[in-house]
C-alpha cells in the first residue's frame, strides 16, 4: 500500500513537472489572451458604422459621424489635407480597404480620443489608421483621420487620384 502511494506521488510530480515545462515553452504571445476594453469595443463599433455607411454609399449617414471640420491626412500627401466634402465624395466613388479592423488601441484624453488600428481585407490588413475623435455632447464625431498603407502603393480611400503634372513652359 505504501509503495502504491509513493508511486502515485511520483506520477503526480512528473505530470506536474511536464505540464509546467510545456507552459514555460509557450511564448508569452501564445499564452496571452487579449482582453477588449470598453473603449475599444465602443470605437470598434463607431469605426464599423463608418465603414458600413461608406460601403453602402450613404454619404449623409457617414457625414453624421464626422465633425464639420473633418479632414483626412494621407501619408502620400502629408502637406495637403483632404477636406470633409472632398473625402466623402471620393469615398462614395472608391472601394474601401475592407472592413476588418484589428490591433485597435484607444487613448481617451477627455474630450478627445485617439484611436489607432489596422484595416483591410479579412486576411491581410492594408492600412494603418489613426483617427482623432472629438466628444460632441454624449456622442463622438470623427475630426481627423491619418492613414498610411502598410506595404506597397495601396490606395487610401478618400484620396483623389493623382493629379497630372503639367510641365511649365518658359
Amino acid at each position: 500500500m505504501r509503495a502504491a502511494r509513493q508511486a502515485m506521488r511520483w506520477i503526480t510530480a512528473v505530470s506536474l513537472a511536464a505540464h509546467a515545462a510545456g507552459m514555460a515553452a509557450q511564448t508569452p504571445e501564445a499564452a496571452r489572451v487579449p482582453t477588449v476594453s470598453r473603449l475599444v469595443m465602443q470605437f470598434t463599433e463607431r469605426e464599423m458604422q463608418l465603414s458600413e455607411r461608406l460601403a453602402a454609399r450613404d454619404a449623409a449617414g457617414a457625414g453624421n459621424l464626422l465633425t464639420d471640420d473633418f479632414e483626412l491626412r494621407a501619408s502620400n500627401l502629408p502637406g495637403r489635407p483632404i477636406p470633409r466634402a472632398d473625402w466623402l465624395a471620393q469615398s462614395m466613388r472608391s472601394t474601401g480597404p475592407g472592413s476588418r479592423i484589428s490591433q485597435m488601441a484607444v487613448h481617451d484624453l477627455g474630450e478627445t480620443a485617439v484611436v489607432s488600428f489596422m484595416q483591410g481585407a479579412d486576411t491581410t490588413p492594408s492600412l494603418f489608421v489613426i483617427d482623432v475623435w472629438r466628444r460632441a455632447g454624449s456622442d463622438w464625431k470623427l475630426a481627423v483621420r491619418y492613414a498610411a498603407p502598410i506595404a506597397g502603393n495601396i490606395p487610401i480611400p478618400g484620396v483623389p487620384a493623382a493629379e497630372p503634372t503639367i510641365p511649365k513652359k518658359y
